[in-house]
């Protein structure tokens, strides 16, 4: 929670106040509300406490969501005798001193959860590597390896969901099937967390999301591979992939059959549009729903040789284009709740100038995520530092800083990859 100092002027004695945001739920009768999450509500207990139950209950009527409460700390005399003559710059330049020095262990994992989470991604995307080259030769996959790395992102997943979800960024040119079938089974298990799935159901969708294109295997390289436009009879081979897919997972005995849904049906459309069986919303499985918006996702914002990934927010504009039709509307609303519309790691330019990195999504307001900044208003490079997209100046109720639009780090010649973790372990070093 990013607290923040508001000095109201009492006479020649201003009082220290910090701000606390709380849920509408957790406030009690007794609390000093300064504000609301709805800027055009005013009531009469504003500014003094809540009496009763039923000023509580007032508020949730209205819709409130979150309010301000006020304790008074310790007091100073450095400003005027008004509202209207407080010193508003030196507030605003405390708060953003106080920004750049908050702890950065509010909003990131340990480093050694980074650390951790960057081996196991690491392996994993070697050890796919070697089971899909095996199943291409002939071989079986590796049960014991496959289950090692779903189990290991689905309890990651319990202890940090948003860094779990965050590995995704990893991604790999060269290695491309590989890694996307790690990523998709890193979001399936994100997505099914999200919609309530238990341990054992996030190990059937993760298993299903990390074999969904092993039929790949039997296709081609030359095909599946190839920079220009697929002939029709190329695309129609492509598209077996899926049922060749299926006729390997069935074979292993360890290989959940609920899983096999996420091999058959990632392809579906909710429309009736997709292959292979055309399969209309209400005929694919939470699995095979899931799988196909992850898997669409995962596809479009990756470097492949016949198109440049695109930047994840566009991605997700997409999604929202699609849903409805091609995907189901309310699984890719838990989706983009939980990539946020500026997933982490995508690089932003702020009203005020400045550049930078998406660091923490923000569940409530997915336009105001936690940002690293990394330069100042003249584009020249800076020590990174964190801010909150939702702190404002407590005066004029404006946000001190704001998205304008995601930009393409590659243009910018930024990565953000290794700019978040570098900005980690120089963190963690100094502490």
């Amino acid at each position: 929670m990013f607290i923040i100092n508001y000095n109201a002027a009492m006479s020649s004695i201003v009082k220290r106040a910090i701000m606390h945001r709380i849920h509408v739920d957790d406030l009690k009768v007794g609390m000093n509300i300064l504000s609301c999450d709805k800027a055009w509500l005013k009531l009469p207990f504003f500014g003094g406490s809540v009496k009763s139950i039923n000023d509580i209950t007032t508020l949730k009527n209205y819709g409130v969501r979150y309010v301000f409460i006020k304790k008074e700390d310790v007091e100073i005399d450095n400003f005027g005798e008004s509202e209207g003559e407080l010193d508003t710059k030196s507030i605003n330049d405390t708060l953003l001193r106080e920004a750049k020095q908050r702890d950065v262990g509010e909003f990131a994992p340990t480093i050694e959860e980074v650390e951790y989470l960057q081996r196991i991604h690491s392996f994993a995307q070697k050890a796919t590597k070697n089971m899909f080259l095996d199943v291409r030769s002939g071989k079986t996959a590796d049960s014991e390896t496959a289950k090692f790395i779903v189990n290991s992102f689905v309890d990651s997943c319990f202890k940090k969901p948003a860094l779990t979800a965050s590995l995704t960024r990893l991604k790999s040119f060269d290695d491309y099937t590989f890694t996307h079938s790690i990523n998709v089974s890193v979001l399936n298990i994100s997505l099914g967390k999200k919609l309530g799935m238990d341990s054992d159901e996030l190990k059937i969708i993760g298993l299903g999301g990390l074999f969904h294109d092993i039929g790949k295997m039997m296709i081609p390289d030359n095909v599946l591979n190839k920079p220009g436009k697929l002939t029709d009879s190329e695309y129609e081979l492509i598209k077996k992939h899926v049922e060749y897919g299926y006729d390997i997972v069935k074979q292993y005995k360890w290989f959940p059959e609920a899983a096999y849904k996420c091999v058959l049906q990632h392809h579906e459309r909710s429309d009736g549009a997709g292959y292979p069986e055309g399969l209309k919303d209400h005929e694919i499985t939470k699995y095979g729903k899931i799988s196909a918006i992850v898997d669409v996702y995962d596809a479009i914002t990756s470097d492949r040789i016949y198109h440049k990934g695109m930047i994840p927010s566009k991605a997700m504009k997409l999604l929202f284009g699609w849903s409805g039709t091609h995907f189901n509307k309310i699984l890719v609303k838990f989706f983009v709740d939980i990539l946020g519309i500026y997933p982490v790691g995508t690089l932003v330019l702020l009203d005020t100038g400045e550049l930078a990195i998406v660091f923490e999504t923000n569940k409530k307001d997915p336009t105001r995520p936690v940002v690293m900044v990394i330069t100042d208003c003249e584009k020249r490079k800076c020590e990174p530092y964190l801010f909150d997209l939702e702190s404002y100046n407590v005066v004029t109720n404006i946000a001190y800083k704001s998205i304008i639009c995601p930009l393409n780090d590659k243009k910018y010649g930024i990565n953000t990859n290794e700019t978040i973790d570098r900005f980690l372990t120089s963190s963690y070093f100094e502490v």
